[in-house]
């Protein structure tokens, strides 16, 4: 009978522990239909349909304590689970002005509520003429403030601990803005750039990450793209040793470096990239984005291009071969394109009858308001606009995702810069002059 009680007893803790192992967290909304949700959390993306209450819900096994990330529609949202601790996430669509449009119940409600409070905490302002000391000691004491402030508070253990971590990384984010760099602030900052895998998934670690990363890329030697990732990735490789982090630094570094510079010496940087990289996801993403951006690489030829002028005639931009062609990637609505406009009709002027021709390819999806510009401000150069209002052939294959764009093509046709100086950059002459001699 005893041994039977033992065997109950047991049985019964081992079921109980099993139980409070598993974890639910659940989604809705009063005034927005949800028709599924993700859930970032761990190494693991959990997708999940809605169903007939308007409810997501996530039923986790054995889920690590920390933060996750909530994605429904266009709206996500940095969330804390605890293992066996429910949550769920309201979200109203409308709501009363500087209030949150998210509401939490369950066990982990306390510790989802103050990060939602915190979310709204300005960053810290640094005054560009501060000392070092000073600009150490104001950082030393935002995060001391905020550490105690937490501590004080009756939330879950574990969620003190990593949320005193993350907080230290919201106030060092406002690093970044601090521009009067000298050489006492580097060994301040490398002594934060800590390896801490338990915060990648946060947008305030994953900031201070690569800002102060691309800092150390700045410290020595030139400051071409070329300069600055290789820096960053000589720090990696020195100093960087868990795998996530080192994924993610990767995934980075050289995502801005092609976007800035394409494939264009970037093999040692690739070799790099693939003797350390461990997510194959991450491989791929990046083997992708070369092949990608190879296409565009100097020397490489492009399949043809037709536009319209502002008389509505079309115009093939392969009719240019046999000069250099320099194209602004534009449009009447984007400010900084325009500020670029007296630099572009300088050059047009400095070069009239060399073998260069100025054209600038124009976004606008409103035609008349594009001719209305190019004609009341008597624009020069050859203005053309794709041929379709939704069609952008020209900058999905030049993947230009901001403008203005510049983009040099030699006398065949072929790329010689997919990413070119501005007109303003004193660059722009040497370059075009470089061409033309």
């Amino acid at each position: 009978m005893i041994n039977k009680l033992v065997f109950l007893f047991v049985f019964s803790m081992i079921l109980a522990g099993c139980q409070s192992r598993r974890t639910i967290v659940s989604l809705t909304s009063p005034d927005m239909q949800i028709s599924g949700a993700g859930l970032r959390i761990g190494d693991r993306f959990i997708e999940i349909p809605g169903d007939s209450t308007n409810t997501v819900r996530f039923e986790l096994d054995d889920v690590p304590t920390g933060y996750a990330v909530l994605q429904f529609g266009n709206s996500q949202k940095m969330i804390f689970v605890e293992r066996g601790k429910d949550l769920t996430v309201c979200f109203k669509r409308t709501v009363q002005p500087n209030a949150s449009r998210y509401n939490f119940e369950g066990e982990g409600a306390p510790e989802n509520r103050y990060m939602d409070r915190q979310s709204r905490l300005s960053m810290i302002f640094m005054k560009a003429d501060s000392g070092e000391n000073e600009i150490i000691q104001q950082l030393n004491d935002s995060v001391c403030q905020r550490v105690t402030a937490l501590n004080s508070l009756d939330l879950s253990p574990e969620f003190k601990r990593l949320e005193s971590e993350r907080q230290r990384y919201n106030v060092l984010r406002s690093f970044s803005r601090y521009k009067g760099w000298g050489d006492g602030l580097y060994p301040f900052l490398k002594e934060q750039l800590k390896e801490n895998p338990e915060l990648l998934i946060t947008e305030d670690y994953q900031a201070f990450l690569l800002d102060a990363l691309y800092a150390i890329g700045g410290e020595t030697g030139d400051c071409t793209p070329g300069g600055y990732a290789g820096r960053q990735l000589d720090y990696l490789v020195q100093h960087l040793r868990d795998t996530a982090v080192v994924d993610f630094v990767l995934h980075s570094v050289l995502s801005k470096y092609m976007e800035k510079r394409g494939t264009e010496s970037i093999d040692g940087f690739m070799e790099i990239f693939r003797s350390r990289v461990h997510s194959s996801r991450v491989r791929q993403a990046i083997e992708d984005l070369y092949a990608q951006w190879n296409r565009v690489a100097k020397g490489q030829p492009l399949p043809e291009f037709t536009f319209l002028d502002v008389n509505d005639r079309e115009v093939a931009l392969s009719s240019f071969k046999g000069k250099y062609v320099y194209i602004d990637c534009w449009a009447t609505w984007c400010g900084p394109c325009k500020q670029q406009i007296p630099a572009l009709q300088q050059l047009e002027h400095k070069y009239k009858g060399k073998d260069i021709v100025f054209v600038s390819v124009s976004r606008d999806s409103n035609r008349d308001k594009w001719k209305d510009m190019v004609r009341g401000q008597k624009l020069g150069g050859v203005q053309l606009i794709e041929k379709l209002p939704t069609c952008s052939e020209f900058s999905d294959w030049f993947m230009i995702n901001a403008i203005p764009r510049f983009i040099i093509l030699d006398k065949a046709g072929n790329v010689y810069d997919m990413n070119a100086p501005r007109p303003s950059d004193p660059a722009t002459v040497e370059v075009l002059d470089g061409l033309l001699m």
